[in-house]
C-alpha cells in the first residue's frame, strides 16, 4: 500500500543502513572502474593513435554493449538465485579487466576489456535493485535507492579527484617497468592500480545478510502468466520511462564523458586540476542532488502522487536544460563550472528511476525488470551518448573536436522530447502502480496466494 499524508512512515533499521553502505561503497567502485578512463583520454590517443570518435565508443558502447546483452541473463539469475554471490561474481570479473587495460597495447585490446568491465557491472544494479525493494519499507524506497545510488556520484567523484591526482602522480614517473611484464605507459599504470583494489573489496558483499524475497506463494505456471499480464497491460508506462530515463541517460553520460576534455582543451586546466574541481562539485551537487531527489519522490508519494517519479522531472527538466547549453557555449570557465554544478545538481535521476520502476513492477519480476531498463539505458545513453557528441562534433562543427556546441546542441534538443515522454507516462505509471499496491494488498489479507518470504541459503 502507498501511505496517505498521515501515513506512519517507519525508518530505515541499521541493518538496512549497514547493508545500503556496503552496497554503496560496491557500486562506487563500479563507477571508479567506468569513469577512469575519462581523465585519460588524450594520452591514449598519442600513445594508440586514435581519434575522438574512437574513444567515445571506448567510453560509450566499448562499455556498455557487454553490459546491456549480460542484463537479461543477470536479471533472470537475480530472479532466482543468490544475489550476493551474482554481486561478487561481477566485481571479480569487472575488476580484472580493469587491470588487464594495463596490458593493452592496442585500440581492440583495449576495447575486449572494456568489454569484459561492461559484463562484469551488469551484475551490481540488477541485484541490489531486488535486495534493497526486498529490504524496506515502500514509503522508503526512494530515499533507499538515493543512498545506494550515491555510489555512482562518489565513485565519479573519486574518478575526478583521486583519478586525476594518480594521472598526475603517474606522470611524474614516467612511466615504470614491471618484473616479467616491461614497460608500462602511465595511463596503464592508473588501469592497473584501480583494478587491483577492487579484488580485496568484492568480499565486502558477504558482510550483510540477504533479505529473502517478496513473492507470491503462487505456482510458477500462474506467477508466470500473472507477470505476462502485468507487463502486457502496463507496456506504455515501460515504453515511457524506459525512453525518457534512457535520453536523459543520453545527455548524462556525454556530460560525464566530455566534460573533463572540454574543460582541459577550452580553458587549458591540467588533468589535477580539472579533476578536483569536477570531482568536488560532483561530489557535493551530484550527492545533494540524488538524496534530494529521493526525498522529494518519496514526499510526492505519501500525498498519494503515484506519478511522482516521473512528474518530478517534467517540471525541472527545463532548467537542466538552460543550464546545459550555458556551460558548453559560455567562454567563461567559472561560468561554466557553475552552471556545469547545476546539471549536476538534477543529472542524478536514476534512484528515482529505479524506485518508479521497483513501485510499479510485481516483486516476482523486479530483477528482469531492472534489467532490461537497464539494457535499454545503458545502450542509448552511456552506449550512443558519447561517441554520438564526437561524431556531431566532427560532422556539423569542423574536425578540431569542437565539443562545446555539440553538447550545447544536445541539451537544447532533447530535454521537450523526454518532457513529452513523461508527460504520457504519468497516467500509466498510476495505473501500475496501483494494480501492484491492490496484488499487495490482496496477498497480504490472507487469501490463497498470501505473500511469503522465502530465505536464501
Amino acid at each position: 500500500m502507498i501511505p496517505g499524508p498521515s501515513s506512519t512512515v517507519p525508518r530505515l533499521r541499521p541493518a538496512e543502513w549497514w547493508t545500503l553502505i556496503i552496497l554503496l561503497t560496491i557500486y562506487a567502485l563500479a563507477y571508479l572502474d567506468r569513469q577512469i578512463l575519462t581523465l585519460l583520454v588524450d594520452p591514449i590517443r598519442a600513445d594508440l593513435g586514435v581519434s575522438d570518435v574512437e574513444m567515445g565508443f571506448l567510453q560509450g558502447l566499448g562499455f556498455t554493449l557487454f553490459f546491456a546483452l549480460c542484463g537479461p541473463f543477470v536479471g533472470w539469475t537475480v530472479d532466482r538465485y543468490n544475489r550476493r554471490l551474482i554481486i561478487f561474481t561481477g566485481i571479480v570479473i569487472w575488476s580484472l579487466s580493469t587491470a588487464s587495460s594495463a596490458f593493452a597495447n592496442s585500440y581492440g585490446q583495449l576495447l575486449l576489456a572494456r568489454f569484459g568491465v561492461g559484463a562484469g557491472e551488469a551484475a551490481l544494479l540488477p541485484a541490489a535493485y531486488s535486495i534493497i525493494s526486498d529490504m524496506v519499507d515502500k514509503s522508503r524506497l526512494g530515499r533507499a535507492m538515493a543512498i545506494f545510488s550515491l555510489g555512482s556520484i562518489v565513485g565519479a567523484s573519486l574518478s575526478y579527484a583521486v583519478g586525476g591526482a594518480l594521472v598526475g602522480y603517474v606522470g611524474a614517473l614516467d612511466g615504470i617497468a614491471l618484473a616479467g611484464i616491461g614497460a608500462l605507459r602511465d595511463w596503464q599504470l592508473v588501469f592497473l592500480a584501480i583494478g587491483a583494489v577492487g579484488l580485496p573489496l568484492a568480499f565486502l558483499v558477504f558482510a550483510f545478510p540477504d533479505p529473502g524475497r517478496r513473492r507470491a506463494a503462487t505456482t510458477g505456471a500462474v506467477a508466470a502468466s500473472a507477470s505476462r499480464q502485468h507487463f502486457a497491460r502496463h507496456w506504455r508506462f515501460y515504453a515511457c520511462h524506459f525512453s525518457a530515463f534512457s535520453l536523459f541517460c543520453f545527455l548524462g553520460a556525454a556530460t560525464t564523458a566530455w566534460s573533463a576534455t572540454y574543460m582541459m582543451r577550452e580553458f587549458g586546466w591540467t588533468p589535477a586540476g580539472v579533476g578536483a574541481l569536477l570531482g568536488i562539485k560532483t561530489l557535493v551537487a551530484g550527492a545533494l542532488g540524488m538524496i534530494g531527489s529521493g526525498l522529494i519522490a518519496d514526499w510526492l508519494i505519501r500525498r498519494g502522487r503515484q506519478d511522482a517519479h516521473l512528474r518530478m522531472y517534467l517540471y525541472i527538466l527545463p532548467i537542466h536544460a538552460l543550464a546545459g547549453i550555458i556551460a558548453f557555449l559560455t567562454p567563461n570557465m567559472w561560468v561554466a563550472f557553475a552552471a556545469l554544478s547545476f546539471v549536476s545538481l538534477i543529472s542524478p535521476f536514476i534512484a528515482v528511476a529505479a524506485a518508479g520502476l521497483q513501485l510499479a513492477t510485481i516483486p516476482e519480476r523486479r530483477g528482469i525488470a531492472s534489467a532490461t531498463f537497464l539494457l535499454v539505458y545503458n545502450l542509448i545513453g552511456f552506449g550512443l551518448g558519447p561517441p554520438a557528441i564526437a561524431l556531431a562534433s566532427r560532422l556539423m562543427f569542423g574536425d578540431n573536436a569542437n565539443l562545446g556546441p555539440a553538447m550545447a546542441l544536445a541539451f537544447g534538443v532533447l530535454p521537450p522530447v523526454i518532457m513529452i515522454l513523461l508527460a504520457v507516462g504519468l497516467a500509466p505509471m498510476r495505473q501500475a502502480v496501483a494494480d501492484v499496491a491492490n496484488r499487495d494488498n490482496l496477498h497480504r489479507d490472507g487469501t490463497p496466494s498470501a505473500s511469503s518470504a522465502s530465505r536464501e541459503s
